[in-house]
């Protein structure tokens, strides 16, 4: 079934999306490695209905017989504050769990070294698990292929302060690291899920209250000092936040502080924001201001109605694909555990004339390290439309593209409509739109001639 909340795009909004496109694509090229996800509530709802943090509270509230109304009164009383009004219906479950509701906890929660959050802790994980869809049952989702362009992403690793086990149900084969463990964490490794708020499948490491979130700000700064070679590394996409969750301005103060530059500018941070009518606007929120005083940082920002576009431009075509995470963090930690423990102890002879043949030849040691050969388009055509208008000296695609359309003009040839020499359309996903567009440096040739004014010929 196709994404029923994408709306008709107006010219302005496409341009937009393939601008965007284009400056995500040329940050994967440029850093070369995997982006990194931190993501949040508003994706966990978007595809299959998970309650955000508010609505969590309230269905607690309903099932220990709080009415509507007295809920109103609560969320008033803590001014709309998800963490106050979490702290109060701790106390209330508490005393409910001890009365009228104690045949709905396991007999141990009633032990006196008990802490009395694990009770609504434990609503809360429930609630949760009853929302979260089977693995059989995530492609009868009705945005199962934006869901199928998430999965094809292969991010490196994810950041998330969802509780539920989507992602893991997602990225089959990836580690969910969950809470504290972050900090004692190996970060040499990949395919990672952190979930530093906690998981539905321990109702003990949840971050739900305000005694919770105390506890965690005090480690929150260890968190961050541990994931920022991540941030700083990789290209980084927030996804399922609004602008100015807290959640995420504390973590890319404390990184901005590390990475920030003179001008305080991010630039390998995207901020997705859902905006429902942006296909409607001729101008664009290109970057967002993070935190505040001394620690404001500006992220590059993107806003969407669906994210399918987004996805694609992040799982383009690549020499090395379709990895298998598994293998993958097996090797990784074999190699960490080589360096780390086995080489101080052992005494390894180097046969030298192997690895002199190994390097004399293109071949033999990608065969060694189990790559195959691979005869594609990124190396006949290795490069986006950006990057070809910036060697052409503009500073973006749109110079090129404006060439390209002149080429069309004086020789009614348009280099676009086929695969040829100059162009060829990528398949990026399973969409019929699902195209990344790639050029050779043949064309850069041809439209400096075009540039320049000289006699030129083209040769599909």
């Amino acid at each position: 079934m196709a994404d029923e909340t994408a709306k008709p795009i107006n010219a302005e909004h496409l341009r937009y999306i393939e601008r965007t496109s284009s400056l995500i694509r040329d940050t994967l090229d440029e850093m070369q490695c995997q982006p990194i996800f931190f993501v949040g509530s508003g994706i966990s709802k978007r595809y299959f209905g998970c309650p955000g943090w508010l609505e969590l509270l309230n269905a607690i509230a309903t099932r220990i017989g709080i009415s509507a109304d007295e809920f109103s009164y609560l969320m008033q009383k803590h001014d709309h504050a998800a963490i106050a009004l979490g702290q109060e219906l701790q106390e209330r479950v508490f005393e409910w769990a001890w009365k009228s509701g104690k045949p709905q906890f396991p007999d141990t929660y009633f032990r006196t070294d008990v802490h009395r959050a694990l009770f609504l802790k434990h609503m809360a994980c429930e609630i949760i698990s009853q929302r979260i869809p089977k693995d059989s049952a995530i492609k009868k989702l009705p945005l199962h292929e934006e869901i199928s362009l998430l999965q094809a992403t292969a991010p490196h690793a994810i950041i998330t302060t969802n509780y539920d086990s989507f992602l893991e149900s997602l990225f089959q084969g990836y580690e969910a690291i969950v809470g504290e463990k972050v900090i004692r964490y190996n970060l040499n490794m990949v395919g990672e899920i952190f979930k530093i708020h906690g998981s539905s499948n321990d109702p003990s490491t949840l971050v739900l209250t305000h005694d919770d979130y105390e506890n965690y700000r005090e480690k929150k700064k260890y968190i961050s000092a541990k994931l920022l070679t991540y941030l700083a590394e990789h290209p980084v996409f927030i996804l399922g936040y609004g602008f100015g969750d807290p959640n995420v301005t504390s973590i890319i103060e404390d990184v901005g502080e590390i990475i920030g530059e003179d001008d305080r500018f991010i630039n390998n941070i995207f901020y997705v924001q859902w905006n429902e009518s942006v296909h409607e606007q001729s101008s664009f929120r290109e970057e967002y201001v993070i935190g505040s005083g001394t620690k404001q940082y500006r992220v590059r920002a993107i806003e969407a109605n669906e994210f399918s576009w987004i996805f694609r431009a992040i799982a383009q075509e690549r020499q090395i694909k379709a990895i298998n995470v598994r293998t993958l963090r097996a090797v990784a930690s074999r190699m960490y555990k080589l360096i780390r423990t086995d080489i101080p102890r052992r005494q390894f002879e180097v046969n030298y004339q192997t690895l002199e043949g190994l390097m004399s030849s293109d071949e033999n040691l990608p065969n060694l390290l189990g790559i195959v050969p691979a005869s594609n388009t990124n190396m006949s055509h290795p490069l986006v439309l950006t990057q070809v208008g910036q060697r052409l000296g503009y500073p973006s695609w749109h110079g090129a593209r404006k060439l390209i359309e002149r080429i069309h003009s004086e020789k009614g040839v348009n280099i676009l409509s086929t695969d040829n020499r100059y162009h060829c359309a990528v398949k990026s996903g399973t969409g019929p739109h699902s195209n990344v567009r790639k050029y050779s440096t043949e064309l850069v040739e041809l439209l400096k001639l075009v540039k320049a004014g000289s006699p030129y010929t083209v040769t599909l």
